[in-house]
């Protein structure tokens, strides 16, 4: 789950130049192992030791990922980050002069982080082995190493200058909406562990077909253009799978495979736009960049493939 967290954050887009490069890509499972990796296993063990399942989950890894794109890189107020070929113009299209951000880069970081670096993965690994997933998986040793790794990774990102943009006005603002967003899971994880699990019985739905639904919002939410429209249309899918999935999972035998093939869908489309544009960033030729592309869809097919597969009860 930690590379695949990596996978799903960065190289699955293969919008750096390390895309097509074995070493860089080496360094980046390891690295990005630890930046993404390590919180998603923190914050799954702490909405799981609260029995506040996914709802929290989700506020966790939204207060992870403010964190990631506006305390550590602080990406979301960069006005020109790490050479990235068409940020200014990205960011001018929606920008919000009140905030000093712009609108589709804070959807594009944030929910991209919510997904494809946390949410995605953890769905996936919790779905591989179904009688461990509302279980901590971290003892006191693990919980002090992925502290650790997570730690040392921000603080090697921080002391970069490049991720030195925000103002003390916006850090302090982020640092609050990390906060809020943390005390409302574990809020939203105590509600639910007094309310208990629902026993009614309920209809059964096919996994491929919740499958084929999720691919609908995903590819809108990919294809939304950098702009206010697209903005808008993004948005507008994430909310629109979220209702779909809230409505499914009260009326449905929703499970844990329900849940890997809706972040599977997102996933897909993800690696399969990914062949459609060249890194943003360094010069990569054409073949050692769609190998990559294979390669990281691949991985996450066969990740998919695992988590998917029929189980006898």
């Amino acid at each position: 789950m930690l590379a695949l967290c990596g996978i799903g954050a960065e190289l699955l887009a293969a919008y750096g130049d390390n895309t097509g490069d074995p070493g860089g890509i080496a360094f980046a499972l390891v690295f990005f192992g630890a930046l993404y990796g390590a919180p998603a296993l923190l914050a799954r063990d702490l909405a799981r030791r609260a029995s506040g399942g996914w709802p929290a989950m989700l506020l966790l890894f939204a207060a992870l990922g403010v964190a990631e794109a506006c305390l550590i890189d602080q990406a979301l107020f960069a006005t020109d980050y790490q050479g990235y070929e068409g940020w200014e113009e990205t960011r001018e299209a929606t920008f919000v002069p009140g905030l000093g951000l712009s609108a589709y880069n804070a959807y594009n970081f944030i929910a991209g982080h919510i997904i494809f670096s946390f949410g995605a993965p953890v769905a996936l690994a919790e779905a591989w082995r179904p009688d461990k997933a509302t279980e901590p998986w971290l003892g006191p040793f693990g919980t002090v190493a992925a502290i650790l790794a997570y730690g040392a990774a921000a603080a090697l990102i921080i002391s970069d200058p490049e991720s030195q943009s925000a103002d003390t006005t916006q850090l302090a603002v982020s640092a609050l909406v990390v906060a809020a967003l943390v005390a409302t899971a574990i809020a939203v994880g105590r509600r639910a562990g007094r309310r208990g699990l629902p026993t009614r019985t309920r209809r059964h739905l096919p996994v491929r077909v919740t499958f084929i639904v999720a691919l609908g919002p995903a590819i809108a939410a990919g294809l939304a253009e950098e702009t206010w429209a697209g903005f808008a249309v993004g948005v507008a899918a994430i909310v629109l799978a979220g209702l779909a999935v809230l409505c499914a999972a009260g009326r449905y035998d929703w499970t844990v495979r329900h849940v890997a093939a809706v972040a599977l869908a997102f996933l897909v489309v993800r690696g399969s736009l990914a062949f459609t544009y060249f890194p943003l960033l360094g010069d990569v030729a054409a073949g050692p960049k769609y190998l990559h592309n294979t390669v990281m869809l691949t991985i996450v097919l066969l990740a998919g493939w695992a988590a998917l597969r029929s189980r006898r009860p």
